[in-house]
């Protein structure tokens, strides 16, 4: 078949001429045989029709600077968590203080693509001791593992168990920088998703309310919990859900974090907040 005429049959299948090339390129690099090329392209139309997400379908996906393998195993990395990252690290560049070495932790990890993108960006500013990925999905943790392998990533490390519970005790007052993306979809506004977020992990999603807020309970603990580990001047960015935003402000401050500022995405929507321990 010729490609242009795969490329047309892909296109029907999906409805999107921008998906279809990106079916078609990633079949090219996975083989050289053009039988082999047509038909692993139709298998991942046929999936993607079926409403499976796109990335998953594909493998991998672009997350700021690094390419990373996704699956069902963590949730998508998404353009509003780049958003949490750049207000992460531009609030640490402003506020760091003179440290020998660094230490940064991403809780919630999923693909490790918070955790990998400072390890990333920073390598070359600092002297990075540690950035521990945490997440207490055992699947998420292992996804975690091979992009570090495949980006040959340095000084990270992963930890399993809930928040901040999986972390050594000798890491108290040593964060400098600590990134959290929580669930933080109510329960209530599951029947109103998109259908492709029922590929997703569920516990990655969904969280209980508290405060009287939909879906805080996660960023609520993290906000009450995590002072104690971060040094001074120490930066924290939490990504949450819009409506959450205002209320964890208020909460934020009312426990010790300074300087609190909302996250905005890059549609201008509230996307979570950023602090420094003082």
């Amino acid at each position: 078949m010729a490609p242009n005429d795969l490329l047309a049959e892909i296109t029907a299948l999906v409805g999107s001429a921008q998906e279809a090339a990106w079916i078609v390129e990633e079949s090219e690099k996975l083989l050289s045989d053009d039988r082999a090329i047509a038909v692993t392209a139709r298998e991942m139309a046929e999936r993607r029709a079926d409403g499976e997400p796109l990335q998953y379908v594909l493998g991998s996906w672009q997350f700021r600077t690094l390419e990373l393998i996704v699956d069902e195993r963590a949730l998508i990395p998404r353009p509003e968590t780049e958003q949490v990252v750049e207000a992460a690290l531009t609030r640490w560049r402003e506020s760091r203080v003179g440290a020998e070495s660094f230490i940064a932790v991403d809780l919630g990890t999923g693909t490790g693509a918070i955790g990998l993108s400072l390890e990333r960006e920073l390598r070359d500013e600092v002297r990075i001791q540690e950035i521990v990925l945490v997440d207490r999905s055992h699947d998420a943790l292992s996804l975690a593992l091979e992009n570090i392998v495949a980006l040959g990533a340095q000084r990270v490390s992963v930890a399993s168990g809930s928040w901040f519970e999986a972390l050594t005790p000798s890491l108290k007052a040593s964060v400098h920088l600590l990134v959290a993306n929580p669930p933080y979809v109510a329960l209530r506004d599951r029947g109103a998703l998109a259908q492709e977020l029922f590929y997703e992990p569920h516990d990655a999603l969904f969280a209980m309310d508290a405060q009287g807020i939909p879906g805080f309970r996660d960023v609520a603990y993290l906000l009450e919990n995590v002072i104690p580990w971060m040094t001074h001047g120490g930066v924290v960015a939490i990504e949450m859900a819009e409506h959450q935003v205002g209320p964890a402000c208020e909460f934020a401050t009312d426990r010790g974090l300074a300087a609190v500022q909302p996250i905005l995405d890059l549609a201008g929507k509230l996307r979570g907040i950023v602090g420094v321990v003082q």
